[in-house]
Parts: structure tokens; sequence; C-alpha cells
């Protein structure tokens, strides 16, 4: 997804949202979107961004998020030309959003000798989890906090994505500033104690309760994530299903 008056400058956003508020705002660069949801899912497809692996979380036709499909290969080879003729490119990132960070590592990965520069959504004073959540108003103030990256830190952030390559687990989320890789079952228990003290209920009410009160306080997933998890646990036996009146309950197996 690209928009540009400006070719000069690069802007990189990893969702639908940032890339809207960007636009909103008058921003007169070269704006791409990579929604890539690096937070989730093997690894393999990065080389030429191919993310059809994300088909197995969720339906693309069930999901806005991927209407544009999930081979980004088009973006991949557009983003390599633009990079070569730009000044400068600059990534809206956060250390509170694994998709947005990871990123940020894998754009220091494949672009670390052009000029790059960062913008953290959390250094608003309120900490925004990402640029969905702020205002024009307050996008302008996070320009002004922008990070012009060195040489080192380039590398540090590539060395980083190429770690996340190394380890390939199917489940990532960032904890003071690092990106864990787990296995699809590392909160297996925890949403299973959750729903215990629930009882049974809803399926959607045991995800919003998972989004609003994370497991772990800093580490949000978006509901198509939890839903996922939450079958996971379905279809293992470890949590049964139920249906009335065409809704959908659940509760620990006994």
């Amino acid at each position: 997804m690209f928009e540009s008056e400006n070719v000069d400058v690069i802007e990189i956003v990893s969702n639908d949202s940032g890339m809207g508020l960007l636009k909103r705002s008058g921003n007169k660069n070269l704006k791409i979107c990579l929604p890539l949801c690096l937070c989730i899912g093997n690894l393999d497809g990065m080389s030429c961004l191919n993310r059809n692996e994300l088909e197995k979380y969720i339906n693309p036709n069930e999901n806005k998020l991927f209407k544009s499909g999930l081979d980004f290969k088009y973006e991949y080879d557009k983003l390599m030309e633009y990079a070569n003729k730009a000044s400068k490119i600059r990534i809206w990132s956060s250390h509170l959003d694994c998709d947005a960070y990871c990123l940020l590592l894998y754009l220091c990965y494949i672009l670390k000798d052009k000029n790059i520069s960062v913008i953290y959504s959390e250094e608003l004073d309120w900490e925004a989890t990402t640029m969905g959540c702020i205002t024009e108003k307050e996008l302008k103030i996070l320009e002004q906090k922008e990070h012009i990256l060195k040489p080192v830190e380039k590398d540090n952030f590539s060395d980083e994505w190429k770690k996340i390559i190394r380890d390939n687990t199917e489940l990532r989320f960032v904890v003071n500033g690092q990106v864990l890789s787990k296995d699809i079952n590392y909160f297996d228990s925890s949403i299973l104690k959750r729903l215990e003290k629930l009882g049974r209920v809803n399926i959607y009410t045991l995800v919003a309760e998972l989004m609003g009160n994370p497991i772990i306080p800093s580490v949000k997933y978006p509901d198509w994530i939890y839903i996922y998890l939450i079958n996971r646990l379905i279809n293992n036996r470890l949590i049964e299903k139920s249906v009335k009146n065409s809704i959908t309950y659940g509760e620990v197996t006994n």
C-alpha cells in the first residue's frame, strides 16, 4: 500500500490505522504500509515477504487486515526501488507493539546501509501503544522525537532480527524492549486459569477479558490471535465448547 507526493522521504508504518493517521495529518512523503503481523507465525517466507503462513490463523476473507492479500513481494520490490533513491527512511514503531517493533528490526536488516530514523509511539507522555491510539495533534508532537539511527544501532537491530529468524518460533512478544520468541502453547495455562475464574462464558467474553487485562501487562494481541489460541485449546479438549441460541460458550474441561 503506497501513498506519495514526495518520494525523497519514505514513511513506513505497520498497520492501516497508522497509514490513515499519516494521510489525515497532511504528510506528503511516500507512505508505505506493511501489515506483516510479525508477532505470530513461521517466518520462512520473509525473504520474499510472503506471509501466506497467516492463513493458518484466520481466513483472510474474514479479516479486513488481510484485504490486500498476504503476499507482499510487490511492496518489497517497490520499497527497495524507492529506498535506493530516497534521502531518508522513517519508521513509525513502538516498544509496546511487537508487530511494529519487529518491522523496525526487519527493515534495519534489509536497509541498514540507508539513512534510517525511527519514531516510537510510546514516547508520548501517556505511552501510546501504537499509532492507532494517537491523534493528529499528538502525531506532530511525536515528529519532534525522531531518532536518527547510528550505524551501530542499525547493526544491533539487524542482529536482533537475525536472532528472531534463527529462533523462528510461532509466537513473539516484546518485554522491556526485547523480543521474546515462544512456542504457540506459551499462554495455554494462563488462558485456562483465566477461564476457570470466569466459569462458563461466551467465548468472546473471554477474548475481551484477555484483551482488556492481558496476561503480561505490556503484551497485547488482536482479537483474532486470542480466538486462535482459544480454538487450539478447544481442539485439544482442554476447553469444552457448547452452543446455545447461536452463542458459543466455553468452560475448562473437567
